[in-house]
């Protein structure tokens, strides 16, 4: 984009007179689709009339993306902020932007521009919006009427008013921005009084969290869960590449909650039980290792473009995975320290690390069944012993044992999270070479040292000296 220029001292230039013909006989009168009385936009005759409302023009690059419309749009942020309106009409100034020169079929373009940029806007307690001849924004009266189709590509920007309630109140965080500037204007009786109906009842959901949706939306708070992602650029790389972390968390969190109930079934002796909510675990390794494959969708130059921007952000700081990998059995309270200082973590973390793990609870079992010795409670991790009582298990029952089936689903697990390892683990060498980790690692030798490692690993050992020859079962 090319600097803008002030369309009050410019003349003969078709685009913006259509603008200022659009913003007097369009947005400054009624129109009966509108859903409500007064006009189309009821700060544009006022500014009008201020003198307060400057229209500007800005060279559109063809070959710009969205993202050079969204620096436009920041840099017009920052030049509203900057002016002087005439006093005592500051409410109403406004600063209406022209691109000249945008073909159209680069008009959403301007739209995703917007949605990027709304948020920062808010924050400063400005609103910005975004107009085209496609434009599909509808009227917040009348969703039929398509409100915001102008002559010609244009964005725009003033300050936050009373009425915006009407576009922000349905996200959590914009909402939040107007709350700390009009929120009195509700809660005080006397000063809330005038405001409309339906301001009214749209702050009150807002504040309750929203307006009920169907059942299903409720059930999963898919609305929240939605609202949840903050990436730090605008790339569209770091969207999947944060969206796949937080599927990760999620699904790190399904295998520790299904170990956790793997434990509690074990140390009252249901091994079957123990065993199926262990199947469950594994076959989240599914979707945790097709993960990778989505991310392998990321070029190295891609990852480049936002890496800087995590900052010290780490996989290896997820208090999920490390509570899972506790849970499990492999412990450690150099990575338990990590989390020492994260307030509502810390005790998780340390509960994790301290307590019995899904395979110390499964040796337990193996001791109450007469194959491994020990006190009760207190059997030692003696790793020959355990071979042997595994190997037993293989030598002396079949499918038709639960202890059989609660081997084999271990193992199921074990495998299903070493693969997953062993694959991030080349897709990190695939991505960013031999580059230092974030969070402190050194990157693939980490990676390499955490692939190397197997889970219960008696069990897999027990397989070495199992004897050859036709099975007794």
């Amino acid at each position: 984009m090319r600097k803008s220029q002030d369309a009050d001292h410019i003349t003969g230039t078709t685009e913006v007179d259509e603008v200022r013909e659009w913003l007097d006989e369009f947005l400054s009168e009624p129109h009966e689709d509108l859903g409500r009385g007064g006009s189309v936009c009821p700060f544009v005759e006022p500014a009008l009339r201020a003198g307060s409302l400057c229209i500007e023009t800005m060279i559109y690059d063809t070959r710009g993306r969205w993202r050079g419309i969204a620096d436009a749009m920041r840099s017009q942020l920052d030049n509203y902020a900057e002016r002087t309106w005439p006093e005592g009409k500051e409410s109403v100034s406004s600063l209406t932007t022209v691109l000249l020169g945008m073909p159209a079929h680069h008009w959403p373009l301007l739209d995703e521009a917007q949605r990027r940029v709304k948020g920062e806007a808010v924050r400063r307690g400005l609103m910005i919006g975004q107009f085209h001849p496609h434009c599909p924004e509808p009227s917040a009266w009348n969703p039929s009427f398509t409100v915001a189709r102008a002559p010609q590509p244009t964005f725009a920007i003033r300050r936050m008013a009373v009425h915006d309630i009407l576009f922000l109140h349905d996200d959590p965080a914009l909402f939040a921005e107007y709350d700390r500037r009009f929120g009195d204007r509700y809660r005080t009786k006397r000063s809330g009084t005038h405001l409309p109906r339906r301001f009214v009842d749209l702050y009150e959901t807002a504040v309750k969290g929203g307006a009920p949706g169907t059942e299903y939306t409720a059930y999963e708070s898919i609305d929240t869960l939605l609202s949840l992602q903050q990436p730090r650029t605008d790339h569209p790389a770091e969207m999947t590449f944060y969206l796949v972390g937080q599927a990760k968390e999620l699904l790190f969190k399904l295998v520790y909650e299904e170990m956790c109930a793997a434990r509690l079934s074990l140390v009252v002796d249901e091994a079957d039980n123990a065993a199926w909510s262990l199947r469950r675990a594994a076959k989240a390794f599914g979707p945790l290792t097709t993960t990778w494959d989505v991310l392998s969708g990321i070029s190295p130059a891609e990852f480049n473009a936002f890496r800087d921007h995590l900052g010290s952000a780490s996989g290896i700081d997820s208090f999920m995975y490390r509570m899972m990998e506790f849970t499990l059995g492999r412990k450690s309270e150099i990575m338990a320290r990590r989390h020492a200082n994260t307030v509502g973590v810390s005790d998780s973390v340390h509960r994790a690390l301290h307590r019995s793990s899904v395979y110390d609870e499964a040796l337990e079992l193996l001791h109450r069944r007469g194959l491994l010795a020990g006190a009760p409670g207190e059997v030692a991790r003696e790793t020959d012993a355990s071979r042997r009582a595994w190997a037993r298990v293989y030598q002396e029952h079949g499918p038709s044992s639960d202890l059989f089936r609660l081997g084999e689903t271990l193992m199921d697990l074990a495998h299903a999270f070493s693969r997953w390892r062993s694959l991030h683990l080349l897709l990190v060498e695939r991505t960013i070479g031999n580059k230092p980790g974030t969070g402190g690692t050194t990157g693939i030798d980490w990676l390499r040292q955490a692939a190397e490692h197997r889970f219960f690993p008696e069990l897999w050992e027990a397989r070495s000296v199992l004897p050859s020859g036709t099975s007794p079962w």
